[in-house]
């Protein structure tokens, strides 16, 4: 029998209710997340629907002009992309290739979440928008470890560690390509 596919609404609300979950660390919050092939395909409008607005919101506070926006999709597109192979990387080396699927919707989910909602803290002028940024993305790297990927304690040290060091490497890699001529 072909598995239904969901309202995209229905998997949203469904979602940030799962976001909910993960900050308050419920360990019900698997279940709010749809794992199939076709939830991990529906993760990624959130994904590419955030990137478009963020590139707009850039433009319109004045942060980039719209030539900008190019380098600006390149340099998202590579932090996703090293957190994402990153982590990849990480199940393969302790054995939990399964993890992969439920830490790509679930990440997928909650990067869009937590973009949207710092960028409008950022622009209606919040900047401890940045501190909250990082409180939250620890939270929800934690529980996304322990409650949906389901790693043992010491293997969520190694997904933050991981995460550290992806963001560090995709950072080299932006500046090894937008360098900032000395002269």
């Amino acid at each position: 029998m072909a598995e239904t596919r969901r309202p995209f609404i229905a998997e949203f609300r469904s979602a940030m209710r799962g976001i909910v979950a993960l900050l308050g660390g419920d360990r019900a919050a698997p279940r709010y997340f749809d794992f199939s092939p076709a939830g991990v395909a529906g993760s990624f409008v959130p994904v590419l629907v955030v990137a478009v607005l963020e590139m707009i919101e850039q433009m319109a506070i004045g942060m980039a002009a719209p030539g900008d926006i190019t380098r600006s999709a390149v340099q998202t597109g590579i932090i996703y992309a090293v957190f994402i192979g990153s982590t990849a990387l990480l199940l393969l080396a302790i054995g939990r290739r399964d993890a992969f699927r439920p830490f790509l919707v679930t990440y997928n989910w909650v990067n869009a979440a937590l973009t949207m909602v710092i960028g409008l803290l950022m622009m209606a002028g919040f900047m401890v928008a940045m501190a909250l940024a990082f409180v939250g993305t620890l939270v929800m790297i934690i529980n996304i470890g322990r409650l949906i990927m389901t790693l043992k304690p010491g293997q969520v040290a190694m997904l933050l560690i991981t995460q550290v060091i992806g963001g560090a490497v995709s950072l080299l890699i932006i500046s090894s390509l937008y360098a900032v001529p000395l002269s």
